[in-house]
This record gives C-alpha cells, structure tokens and sequence, in this order.
C-alpha cells in the first residue's frame, strides 16, 4: 500500500440540463481530519450526503470542499430584443412605482433583472435533481486528488529513505570509532593513574572496576543496536503503507533519543560530527514526515 502527502488538489465539474456545477477538493496539513465544506445556498441540503461520500477517503488533513454552480444560459438573452424591450419597460414601471426615475434603468439593470427572473412556465429544479450529479462530480474530484496526493507521497517517500540510508551509514561507522576513543581514553586514564601514585601501590582490582565503569559510560553499542531496529521499524511502516504519519512521528523520536544518549558519551571529535549529520537528517526527515497522511 502506498503512502499519501495530506497536500492535494483535484477538481471535476458536470453539466445538468439547467446548471454548471464545478467541485474543488485541497487539503494542507493537519493533526486530524478537519473537513470544511462550501457549498452555494441551493446545495446546503445536499451537505450530509457530500460528507457521506467523504467518510473513510481521507485520513487526516484540513481538507476543503468548494462547489460553484452556474446557471446554464443565465448570461444571454433567450428570447429576443422584443423580449429585452418588454423587460425594460416592466423594470421602468417598477422603478417609477418605488420613487425612482425610470430614465436611469440601463441595459446592465435589464440584462441582471432577466437574469433573476424565472418565467413562471419553468419550474425551479428539485434538489434532488443534483444530488447524484454532485456526488458524481466528487467522485471524479477524489480520483484527482487521491492521484496528486500519492505522487506528493511517492516524491516524499524517496527523499526519506534517502537520508534514513545516510543516518544508517553514519551509525555503523560509530561503534569501531567508539572502540578507538574508549581504548585511547583507558590508556590515558591508566597513565594519569600511574602518574598520581607515583610508585606507590594501590589495588589493581579498585583500578580495573573504575576503568570498567568508565567504559561502560562511555559504550555506546546499545544506543546504536536500538537506533538500527528503529531503522528497520521505519522502512517496514513505509513499505506497509497506508496513514504512516503519527507512526514514524514516535519512531523519530526514538531514533533522536539513540543519537543524542551517543553524542553526549562520546564527545570525540569524529564521533561528534557524525552525531551532528544524523541529526540535520532526523530533523529533515520530521519536516516531511509532517506532510504525511
């Protein structure tokens, strides 16, 4: 199963016998699903049934949901200049009966009060005449948008596997250059050691136990085996798929605890830088994980 950006766009629109209706589906990033639906004055019954078809399509997000609707032929005149003649006169008398000189109605105030009137011989369509066009024009919307969201989803799911193979690199690098700083780190606490004492004894077994302490503070095999089964946990989310956002979220986390725990006990200059990439990696990594459904 692929994985899904939660940015997206798709659009579809539909013709009835009377209207245009144009449907916009976008969504941004958002900790849950947050579903906002637009939708013109005549539609509002219609929005149970748009959110019905929206229900289990997307994950999380802050999705937006816009419909236009366009009356068919609303613009033009249908009948003739005769027809715009009786128009303006009708508008002429309206506006000498509400106080207004009738000299001052245009052509603009003919053509939009046409526009508003609906011949009584046309009756006013049913709501349910839309119901199935609209939902149809979602449909197609969805295909889009599901389709923008994987190729998002795709694009991201290369560029962090990408630095999740250069975290792993850096990470095996790390025991061998720890083993190196432990043993130069003994070395120079057995010299000092010696150097304090000065010829005078002291229980080998007392120094044996501290430089056994030392090295287990400074070990860091068991911060780097967990960091590479949190690396194996990550691929497998993503090859699996599906709404992996919240589930890589804590396993960065995890990884980003193993890399600091390793950074703070080994404090040597080649350990340190590689400590300091891996982290610019997570960080990048937790950035696009954000855009994940």
């Amino acid at each position: 199963m692929a994985i899904r950006s939660m940015t997206g766009y798709g659009t579809a629109s539909v013709e009835t016998s009377t209207h245009r209706i144009t449907l916009d589906l976008r969504s941004v990033n958002g900790r849950f699903l947050e579903a906002q639906i637009k939708l013109p004055r005549m539609l509002h019954p219609l929005e149970p049934a748009l959110r019905e078809a929206l229900a289990g399509q997307v994950g999380r997000g802050s999705l937006t949901v816009s419909a236009n609707m366009e009356e068919l032929g609303s613009s033009t005149p249908s009948k003739g200049a005769g027809h715009l003649a009786k128009l303006a006169q009708e508008l002429r008398l309206e506006a000498e009966a509400a106080g207004f000189p009738a000299a001052s109605v245009t052509l603009s105030d003919v053509l939009a009060w046409a526009g508003s009137r609906r011949p009584e011989t046309e009756a006013e369509p049913s709501i349910e005449a839309f119901r199935q066009p609209l939902l149809d024009t979602l449909a197609t919307a969805l295909s889009e948008f599901d389709a923008f969201r994987l190729r998002e989803g795709a694009s991201l799911e290369s560029d962090i596997l990408a630095r999740l193979d250069r975290i792993e690199e850096a990470s095996t690098s790390i025991p061998a250059l720890a083993r190196t700083h432990l043993e130069k780190v003994r070395e120079n606490l057995e010299a000092r050691i010696a150097e304090y004492l000065d010829g005078r004894e002291i229980d080998p077994a007392r120094i044996a136990q501290e430089i056994g302490h030392m090295s287990e503070r400074l070990d860091v095999q068991e911060e780097m085996t967990r960091l590479a089964t949190h690396i194996a946990a990550f691929r497998k989310t993503i090859r699996d798929g599906g709404a992996v956002g919240k589930r890589i979220g804590f396993l960065l986390q995890e990884m980003l605890r193993e890399t600091n725990t390793t950074g703070s006990k080994c404090q040597e200059a080649a350990i340190t830088s590689l400590v300091i990439s891996m982290k610019e990696e997570l960080e990048a990594i937790r950035e696009q994980g954000l855009n994940l459904e």
